[in-house]
């Protein structure tokens, strides 16, 4: 089963309303990759998770300069002042973007409950999952970066 595209066009509205007014940047829509590959070097993931009507995950990945790109531009600072700062921009920034996206569900269906952000920091990892779950993934790029906002889907909705 596939996620469903009014699902996905809120989240990258979600996202690209974020990046505008809490980052200070705009995004653009990139098409996706034929085949999903990692990057060398350092990398960042932020995810959310949420439950309620719907159950899962909003994830946005990044390479290291990316995310401190983006957290240099939403704290004001220069990124050479940058001192460890970013996890917790990058976890505010998911946290903002997995709201905005609940909000905007919660107009259609029950509402979702989000979870205090998690950001995971390093190289040569992979995010998987243990239990069938539906994926997908929506590539962005910020000032000529690659940046995506992931969604990911466990379980079925819920009868209210």
């Amino acid at each position: 089963m596939t996620i469903p595209d009014e699902l996905l066009t809120d989240l990258m509205t979600s996202t690209e309303e974020v990046f505008e007014t809490m980052v200070f940047k705009p995004l653009v829509r990139v098409p996706a990759p034929d085949t999903e590959s990692r990057g060398k070097g350092a990398h960042v993931v932020a995810t959310v998770a949420f439950a309620g009507h719907r159950r899962g995950l909003v994830s946005i990945h990044s390479s290291l300069d990316a995310a401190k790109t983006i957290a240099g531009a939403m704290l004001g600072i220069a990124i050479e002042d940058l001192n460890g700062e970013v996890p917790d921009a990058m976890g505010e920034v998911a946290n903002m973007v997995a709201g905005t996206f609940r909000n905007k569900l919660a107009a259609v269906e029950p509402a979702s409950a989000i979870a205090v952000p998690t950001v995971t920091m390093g190289s040569d990892f992979a995010t998987t999952y243990l239990s069938a779950v539906r994926r997908a993934r929506c590539p962005f790029e910020l000032e000529g970066q690659p940046i995506a906002v992931e969604l990911i889907l466990t379980g079925e909705e819920r009868v209210a």
